[in-house]
């Protein structure tokens, strides 16, 4: 009798936490969702994109089935582990008769060491959502949780799930599963849409020279030794399957990558490591001036707007169809594409002290000598506008204390603008 009392209270246990998950879960407007209602029911997946927001913000599946004659699909989603990402693998070969397979390399995942203890987060839970097969889904638990977090990766509801407790979100959910709208698995927004099958198209765009940042961004950082060896199993999983695997990179925008470091750090490593295992790899941050992005096709720094994704999927898929030879698509290395341009400003940051008295711009960019490297500066607050110089060589300026508003700045190159940013600012 005592052993039915359990069995009922932990059957009725997870009942209630199923219903509450799915009460509870935000993702009434979730591209993820839509993109797993969609990935099973496709006739076959012929060709695979796999990675984190770069593959879902970087490959047109209207552009791609076009190109390759063949079913395309991205199975990208937001910060998607290479943990994850060999799960995804795993998954669509179960699912699917798939023949080539685009592994995407971002150095923001790849050289992303694990939290220890191993413990699951946002990002997991999403790929774990996505997964159907029991046996796929137990093991991607068991190989990303420790003793103290595993109970919450089993669990319908807990930590990191995208659980709120907004009323006004919760009513929106009810209402959406209520008209039947929340099963139409949709995707959108005023500033983005969705192209289908895992392709998310941002309609923000940022202006040619306006590229800023106000802090510094981390260096480049060795590729991890765990990512290094989820590649090594996921290209034995291929062969196995004979599976064809190709490695390649995303661009990002040349600000994003000078503002880390040398890139060439990361693509010398990541070439030798690849090149180590028997494949080839594919950098597109080391295209020729005829393929390369412009400021005006990212949304951010780093990810692809809707013009840049169809841009990028035409240059894409013309490589790997051979309609470009990789010598008249590819630098040897970003060294030398950055060494080949005219002299570029490609952004700038704007650093403001530990108390916010004062700031300094520090330009990003080709230039070596920047005595040709020229600013005008100003602040905007609620005293007005006042003028700090103009066609100055000075990089660090002093801010009027007890003041907050935005600082502008427009660089030039031998008198020739390049950019015109603007930071907000805050003055003890």
């Amino acid at each position: 009798m005592k052993v039915l009392k359990v069995f009922l209270f932990v059957s009725f246990f997870f009942v209630l936490s199923f219903i509450c998950a799915f009460l509870f879960k935000d993702d009434t407007n979730s591209y993820s969702r839509a993109l797993a209602h969609e990935f099973y029911r496709q006739n076959n997946i012929d060709i695979l994109f796999c990675g984190a927001s770069h593959v879902s913000h970087g490959m047109d599946p209207r552009i791609s089935d076009k190109e390759f004659g063949e079913n395309t699909f991205n199975a990208g989603t937001p910060s998607q582990g290479i943990n994850g990402t060999y799960a995804v693998i795993r998954q669509a070969l179960k699912s699917y008769k798939v023949s080539k397979i685009y592994l995407e390399t971002d150095f923001a995942i790849a050289c992303r060491e694990p939290e220890l203890p191993l413990k699951m987060g946002k990002s997991d839970f999403i790929v774990q959502s996505f997964l159907k097969d029991p046996a796929i889904k137990f093991q991607f638990i068991k190989e990303n949780s420790s003793s103290g977090n595993i109970l919450n990766a089993f669990l319908p509801i807990g930590k990191d799930k995208l659980m709120t407790l907004s009323p006004k979100k919760f009513i929106l959910k009810l209402k959406s599963v209520l008209t039947g709208n929340y099963f139409k698995y949709t995707y959108g927004s005023k500033d983005s849409g969705y192209a289908g099958k895992g392709c998310v198209l941002d309609y923000e765009q940022i202006e040619n020279g306006t590229f800023s940042n106000d802090k510094f961004e981390a260096p480049f950082k060795p590729v991890a030794s765990y990512w290094k060896k989820y590649v090594e199993r996921i290209t034995e999983l291929c062969k196995e399957n004979n599976v064809e695997l190709v490695f390649y990179s995303m661009p990002g925008s040349d600000f994003y990558l000078h503002e880390k470091g040398d890139y060439d750090i990361f693509y010398n490593e990541m070439n030798s490591f690849i090149n180590g295992l028997g494949y080839d790899y594919y950098d597109f941050n080391l295209c020729k001036p005829k393929f390369q992005m412009e400021d005006s096709d990212y949304s951010d720094d780093n990810h692809l707007n809707a013009k840049g994704i169809e841009k990028f999927s035409h240059i894409f898929c013309n490589f790997f169809t051979g309609k470009v030879s990789k010598d008249n698509m590819f630098y040897s290395s970003y060294k030398e594409k950055t060494n080949s341009q005219e002299h570029k400003i490609y952004g700038l940051l704007v650093i403001k002290s530990e108390n916010g008295g004062s700031f300094e711009i520090i330009p990003m960019t080709n230039i070596s000598d920047k005595s040709i490297i020229t600013y005008d500066v100003s602040i905007q607050n609620l005293s007005g506008n006042e003028i700090l110089a103009e066609k100055t060589g000075k990089t660090v300026f002093s801010l009027p204390s007890g003041t907050s508003g935005k600082i502008f700045v427009k660089s030039y190159v031998n008198g020739l603008l390049n950019n015109s940013v603007k930071e907000n600012y805050t003055a003890f």
